[in-house]
């Protein structure tokens, strides 16, 4: 079954109204009619089968028919704060980070993140949130991951997390094979450069904070690259990459 996602409130009394996106993908691009059965998903572990009722041009209507069991979701809470970086390249993080998993997702600026004026970030916010929710139905998740405003760099080392990760390029310590021996921690906080990755005072202000800095190896990584193999790597230390 085609699956579709709707905002918890767009859900009253068994019927689903989905936006006008979500509608026209349905009706124009995959010729659903009435009667046909999906799935639609909340975002917030809500999964239902359900069939159409209306096809309006304001929203088609969807009737529950039965509730799923969440799924896809993995046993490790991840954090991810991603240096706010030039073009596409945060769309493919959130696209990829969204597939593996990650819980919350949120830009930092850092000295050599690029600068973009409010109105321009929240635009392209709005845009990594549509990203977000394209992924998890693509992905099969039940949860949709939070995509939070962009923060200082100070704030980005905050966190209350058990476990926190920096990835900096300069890192020639190592040390991954043997930290990630540890028991599976109740959450995992990682930070990943911009395009220009972290300064030494950065590296060292992470380490201030309770940060573990470690290195992704001996190549250069582009930034939606290095996203992705911090993720893959936790995940299949202590998440459902098994």
């Amino acid at each position: 079954m085609r699956r579709f996602y709707a905002h918890p409130r767009q859900f009253s009394q068994g019927i689903v109204t989905l936006d006008q996106e979500e509608t026209q993908h349905l009706a124009r691009v995959l010729r659903l009619g009435v009667g046909a059965r999906v799935e639609v998903c909340d975002g917030q572990g809500g999964n239902f089968v359900a069939r159409v009722a209306t096809l309006e041009s304001r929203g088609a209507t969807l009737r529950i028919l039965e509730k799923l069991a969440p799924w896809g979701e993995s046993p490790l809470p991840l954090v991810l704060g991603i240096g706010l970086a030039k073009g596409e390249a945060l769309d493919e993080v959130i696209r990829q980070a969204t597939a593996m998993g990650v819980n919350l997702i949120f830009p930092f600026i850092s000295e050599r993140s690029e600068r973009l004026p409010p109105e321009r970030v929240e635009q392209r916010r709005e845009r990594w949130q549509r990203l977000a929710r394209e992924s998890v139905k693509s992905c099969q998740r039940s949860l949709l991951p939070r995509i939070e405003p962009p923060q200082d760099f100070t704030t980005a080392l905050q966190g209350p997390e058990e476990c926190k990760l920096i990835f900096w390029e300069e890192e020639r310590g190592g040390g991954l094979n043997s930290f990630l021996k540890r028991p599976r921690p109740k959450d995992v906080r990682i930070l990943i450069g911009p395009e220009g990755g972290f300064s030494g005072t950065e590296a060292d202000q992470a380490r201030a904070a309770g940060f573990h800095v470690a290195s992704l190896g001996p190549r250069r990584l582009k930034v939606a690259t290095a996203a992705l193999a911090a993720v893959t790597i936790l995940q299949f230390a202590w998440g459902d990459l098994v």
